[in-house]
């Protein structure tokens, strides 16, 4: 189970990563998209369906946190948890960027610690 764990951390890392070279578009879909009402949320989602699969990751990462949290690497994955309900994401794409930057040194310092101990 550990390993399936951490491959899991490793695609979030990934993910995280892409976040990265994207973080100026991603902003701005964040905002237009929280300012639309409920029909027009389903056509701008229809329009860009990969904010389904940023949807998706970011669900699966806070559920993937939650469970990081019974692992020895607690702390590293409560930093992650604490960042991500901070909100600092919108504060602008530099926020989105720092985020995601320091998300992936944690997520690596995790994985690298675990097997480091093991």
């Amino acid at each position: 189970m550990k390993h399936i764990f951490y491959a899991l951390i490793i695609l979030q890392a990934l993910y995280e990563l892409a976040k990265l070279f994207r973080c100026k578009s991603l902003y701005q879909h964040v905002k237009v998209f929280q300012k639309l009402d409920k029909t027009s949320k389903r056509w701008y989602l229809m329009a860009h369906p990969w904010l389904h699969v940023a949807f998706f990751m970011d669900t699966i990462g806070l559920l993937l946190l939650g469970m990081g949290l019974f692992s020895s690497q607690w702390v590293c994955f409560l930093v992650v948890l604490i960042m991500s309900f901070s909100q600092i994401q919108k504060l602008g794409a530099w926020a989105v960027f720092l985020d995601s930057l320091v998300t992936v040194i944690i997520y690596a310092f995790a994985i690298l610690n675990a097997y480091h101990l093991a």
